[in-house]
């Protein structure tokens, strides 16, 4: 992965807002309630969690497991997964 892409995802993902986050889950169709995704971006807030590196992987998950369910958790991996494979 270009490490420039690494670094505005890890940018994005450490300033995203509430309103964004909500915005997103609704066009992706993700059906997720505002105080988790409220709790999803306090969690993830400026910690420079990198989706692109097992670490940070991991790190991403273990938040979505207990914040959305491992079900989600896992099928928004899998959304991810195919996402990074196109950039």
């Amino acid at each position: 992965m270009n490490s420039f892409i690494e670094q505005i995802v890890i940018q994005k993902i450490n300033s995203i807002t509430v309103n964004e986050l909500y915005q997103y889950a609704g066009h992706y169709g993700i059906k997720v309630t505002k105080s988790q995704i409220e709790q999803i971006v306090k969690r993830v807030h400026n910690k420079n969690i990198n989706p692109f590196h097992p670490e940070g992987k991991k790190k991403l998950r273990k938040i979505l497991d207990e914040e959305v369910g491992p079900e989600l958790a896992a099928s928004l991996e899998k959304q991810f997964e195919q996402l990074a494979k196109s950039l």
